[in-house]
């Protein structure tokens, strides 16, 4: 294994732990949401998170950020860069604020209303906007240190975040029961805290006499297609809810694709690790000889984690739905490992997506992850009315699947895409099975037999690890030998 591939993945581990503690706080805090909230509350309150996401995405210009901090290696224009950026977002969340303050009567409408909770809705829609400006500072400062290679302080960051929202939420929901307007402002406080402990930094960019409006435009110019990206990304895994409180005869199913997201949380930590070290790597080892041997290691090591990750959530998903909520959110088992096959699928489609960046053809990605969106949409739209909210699943299913098979063969015409993918489909087909079998088994988990799917997902992660071995030429034998010289 080489040095680069060690550093990509020590890089990956901090950035793991940061967001492994950021998603199991998250998941505690759903008994929480399940008692003290119910079933439309909790559902509402994923879709308003949602709709902050969405927020978020038009904030982001994390790409072109990096691009152009890597292109002047003077510490001044360096500045420039983010002070830019950091005014870019800070105007564009005072303007949504305001966007949302006027239009909260009408988004209500988008979730699940009732006569009881018309006002909460519309309160928490406006803290939804407040939140943007301590996200604002944060989010900054995590990209600056990710920036800089410094993964140890986006993890504190990340960390002391979760804790917070986790302390805040607990004493607004169980002390003072303040619904979702608690857990609204519980979030704004956990964020502010966290901004103004990290106010030092925030020194590298708060100065405006360092913004560069001509500097902005050629940032936004080269990540706008993310914009939009990054929205029908969303759609893909979010717009069934909003779909579903439209569609579904049983409103309180939305719960279920809510509950199921948060299940399949640990992929998503696992593809936000990625995602986070991925990018600044390659763009600082992009000229490098031997740029091309590296992204097959990280490629094909990516995929086998997401795989073995897939098979651990699958198989605990029982377990896992009676600890957060109870026995009537087990039907969740018929759309988890579907969402969860349909994630291995989308961290591909991330990686193949890096060549377009080398080579600034980022519309493309935009075009093909526009068209996979629609895909989920008019899958869900057409089907969830008639066989439930298990068509969510399948609609994730089949818009990753077209969004990675369609990146991967244009990349390889048109963006020096080199990456092969012969050992990974081994995995990836193992996996399938394991997925075909458990979807076919899953009345076994409604009458209380979890020791099949337990048991196949023990077997199935023991086949993964063969595989892959035998692929990269590892002999586990010497690895172990010299751990215990060590």
């Amino acid at each position: 294994m080489g040095s680069k591939l060690k550093g990509f993945i020590g890089e990956t581990i901090i950035y793991g732990f940061a967001n492994v503690f950021s998603r199991v706080f998250a998941m505690l805090l759903i008994p929480f949401y399940a008692n003290y909230l119910g079933k439309v509350d909790y559902s509402n309150l994923v879709m308003l998170q949602s709709i902050f996401t969405i927020l978020t995405f038009l904030l982001a210009l994390n790409t072109g950020v990096f691009f152009y901090y890597y292109e002047y290696e003077n510490p001044k224009y360096r500045k420039i860069v983010f002070t830019s950026w950091f005014y870019y977002e800070l105007v564009l969340s005072l303007i949504f604020i305001l966007l949302l303050l006027v239009g909260s009567s009408g988004i209500k409408n988008l979730l699940i209303v009732n006569s009881s909770n018309s006002f909460e809705l519309v309160v928490s829609i406006l803290l939804i906007g407040l939140q943007l400006i301590p996200y604002t500072f944060n989010n900054t400062n995590i990209n600056l240190f990710r920036i800089d290679r410094k993964p140890k302080k986006v993890m504190v960051i990340v960390f002391f975040e979760a804790l917070l929202t986790l302390i805040f939420v607990y004493f607004t929901l169980y002390i003072f029961h303040l619904g979702l307007i608690g857990v609204m402002l519980g979030q704004i406080a956990a964020r502010t805290v966290i901004a103004l402990a990290f106010a030092k930094t925030a020194q590298f960019y708060i100065k405006f006499r360092n913004f560069s409006s001509r500097l902005l435009k050629k940032i936004i110019l080269y990540t706008w297609p993310f914009f939009i990206i990054s929205i029908f990304g969303w759609v893909i895994t979010s717009m069934d809810k909003f779909i579903g409180t439209q569609t579904l005869t049983d409103k309180t199913d939305v719960a279920l694709l809510s509950l199921a997201m948060q299940l399949v949380i640990p992929i998503a930590v696992l593809a936000d690790m990625i995602r986070m070290a991925v990018g600044p790597f390659v763009m600082s080892i992009h000229k490098d000889a031997d740029a091309d041997k590296t992204y097959q290691q990280v490629f094909d090591l990516s995929v086998f984690a997401a795989t073995s990750v897939v098979v651990v959530v699958i198989g605990a998903t029982p377990l896992l739905t009676l600890v957060l909520t109870n026995e009537t959110f087990l039907t969740v088992i018929y759309v988890v490992p579907l969402m969860a096959m349909a994630s291995i699928f989308s961290l591909a489609a991330n990686q193949f997506t890096i060549s377009f960046n080398l080579v600034k053809k980022n519309t493309i990605i935009l075009y093909v992850t526009v068209f996979a969106g629609i895909i989920g949409i008019l899958i869900n739209y057409l089907f969830m009315e008639k066989y439930g909210f298990v068509v969510s699943g399948f609609s994730q299913l089949a818009s990753y699947f077209i969004m990675g098979l369609l990146l991967f063969f244009i990349g390889r015409k048109v963006a020096k895409l080199k990456i092969k993918l012969l050992n990974s489909f081994y995995i990836i087909a193992i996996t399938a099975i394991f997925v075909s079998i458990t979807y076919a088994k899953s009345a076994l988990v409604l009458s209380g037999d979890y020791y099949f799917l337990i048991s196949l997902s023990a077997i199935t992660l023991i086949f993964l690890a063969i595989v892959y071995f035998k692929t990269q030429r590892i002999n586990v034998i010497s690895i172990i030998k010299q751990l215990k010289g060590k």
